[in-house]
């Protein structure tokens, strides 16, 4: 009578997951190191919020375009912070509309 040989299932050794440290970012009041993720830090100073681009929905290419030219504009015009700079950046959005 022929003996079966049995094969034992050998699992594989798991990988340990690689050790990362958590994202950081300093105060610039105190200048401790604090969660990236934390608002606020224990001395008091409130970290500025990141504003998220508004999304505009649109119909066609062309005003799918045109949305994105204001939406970039108006970032711009945050960045520069007046509406000195907002009239300026208006008539040079109107300057490459009349190029096409």
């Amino acid at each position: 009578m022929a003996r079966k040989t049995v094969k034992k299932k050998t699992t594989a050794p798991k990988k340990q997951a690689a050790k990362r440290k958590a994202p950081s970012k300093n105060c610039p009041k105190c200048n401790k190191s604090l969660h990236a993720a934390k608002a606020t830090c224990d001395c008091g100073y409130k970290f500025p919020a990141k504003k998220k681009p508004a999304k505009i929905a649109a119909t066609s290419s062309g005003e799918r375009a045109l949305s994105q030219k204001l939406a970039e504009s108006i970032e711009i015009v945050e960045k520069a912070g007046g509406i000195d700079q907002a009239k300026q950046v208006l008539a040079a959005v109107k300057d490459l509309e009349n190029l096409k």
